[in-house]
C-alpha cells in the first residue's frame, strides 16, 4: 500500500537496466544479424527498450518491455520485420503518454499542495499578526484587524487564480511536454531517430511539482503587491465598498456594516484572483528549449494570435 502511494507520487522506483544483447531468449548472432539489416529500426529499439525500463508508471514498465522483447524474438526466429515496426511504434505512443502522465501528475501535486498548504500559511500570518505586536506593548484594534483579514483574503484569491490560470493553460500535458521539456525530432518530441523520450519521467514529474508550487507562490505576492496598492490609495482606479474605518463604529455593526463587509471580503478576493492570473508572465513554465529567453504560448494561443 505504501508503495502505490510512492509510486503514484514519484514513480516506480529505479532497476538495473538491460540492453538488448543481455536478455536472455535471443540468439545474439541473430540480433546481429538484424543490426546490419535493420540498424534504423533496432536503433529505435534500443532506445524505446531503454526508456521502457525508466517509465513512470511500473505497468507501462512491464507492458511495454514484455511487449518489445516477445516482437524481437519471433523476428529473431524468422517473423516479418513488420511486427517488430509495429512494436515500437505503439512503444513509442504509450511511453509519450506515461511522460505526459508524469508531468500531469508533478504539476497538479504542485498546485494541490499550494492550494491545501494556503489556509495553514494563513492561519499562521494571522495568528503572528495577532501576537508579535503584543511584544511591543501593541495592540491590535478593529481597523488593523479588518486590514489584515482583507490582505490575508487577497492573499488566497491569488492562490486561485494562478492555480485556475495554470490549468486554463495547460489542458494538454502532451502539448506541454512536446513544447518546453522534450526536445527532439520523433513524434511526440522522442529522442534522436524517434528512440522514445528524451527527458526522465521521474525527473520530469518532480520539476513540475516544484513549478506547480512556484506558481502558487507567484500568484501570492502577487495578491499582495496589488493589495498593497489598492489599500495603500496608490491605485485609486479600485476602491473597495467599505474602508476598516467606515466599518469600525462605536458601536455595533448594523445590516448595512455587515452587508458592505462581507462585500469587502468578496472585493479583495476578486482583487486577489485577479492578480493571480497574472502568474503567466513568470518565466520558466512555457519554456521552448530553442528560445530559451522566451516563453512559448500556451495550447490554444497560437490560433489566437495567428
Amino acid at each position: 500500500m505504501l508503495r502505490d502511494v510512492r509510486e503514484w507520487f514519484d514513480g516506480a522506483a529505479d532497476g538495473e537496466i538491460r540492453a538488448l544483447e543481455e536478455v536472455p531468449g535471443i540468439d545474439p548472432e541473430r540480433l546481429r544479424e538484424l543490426w546490419c539489416a535493420e540498424p534504423e529500426l533496432m536503433l529505435r529499439l534500443d532506445g524505446l527498450h531503454t526508456a521502457a525500463q525508466r517509465a513512470f508508471e511500473r505497468r507501462t514498465r512491464v507492458a511495454v518491455t514484455e511487449e518489445l522483447l516477445r516482437a524481437l524474438r519471433a523476428v529473431a526466429q524468422g517473423a516479418d520485420v513488420a511486427r517488430l515496426e509495429t512494436a515500437v511504434a505503439l512503444a513509442g505512443t504509450r511511453l509519450e503518454a506515461d511522460t505526459a502522465t508524469a508531468g500531469a501528475r508533478g504539476l497538479n501535486t504542485g498546485l494541490t499542495c499550494g492550494i491545501v498548504i494556503s489556509p495553514v500559511i494563513l492561519l499562521v500570518v494571522f495568528a503572528l499578526g495577532e501576537w508579535v505586536p503584543r511584544l511591543f506593548g501593541v495592540g491590535l484594534g478593529c481597523q488593523e484587524r479588518l486590514a489584515l483579514a482583507g490582505a490575508l483574503v487577497c492573499f488566497a484569491g491569488g492562490a486561485m487564480g494562478a492555480v485556475f490560470s495554470v490549468i486554463v493553460r495547460l489542458r494538454d500535458p502532451r502539448q506541454l511536454i512536446r513544447d518546453s521539456l522534450v526536445a527532439g525530432d520523433g513524434p511526440g518530441g522522442a529522442g534522436p531517430g524517434g528512440s522514445g523520450p528524451a527527458v526522465d519521467p521521474v525527473q520530469l514529474s518532480r520539476a513540475l511539482r516544484q513549478e506547480g508550487w512556484y506558481r502558487v507562490v507567484v500568484g501570492w505576492f502577487l495578491a499582495t503587491a496589488l493589495y498593497l496598492l489598492v489599500a495603500g490609495g496608490i491605485l485609486t482606479l479600485l476602491t473597495p465598498p467599505g474602508s476598516p474605518a467606515e466599518l469600525c463604529g462605536p458601536g455595533p455593526l448594523s445590516a448595512d456594516g455587515h452587508g458592505a463587509l462581507v462585500k469587502t471580503w468578496f472585493f479583495w478576493g476578486a482583487i486577489g484572483f485577479l492578480a493571480g492570473l497574472n502568474e503567466r508572465w513568470a518565466r520558466g513554465l512555457l519554456r521552448h528549449p530553442s528560445a530559451p529567453g522566451g516563453e512559448v504560448p500556451g495550447p490554444g494561443d497560437g490560433a489566437r494570435r495567428s
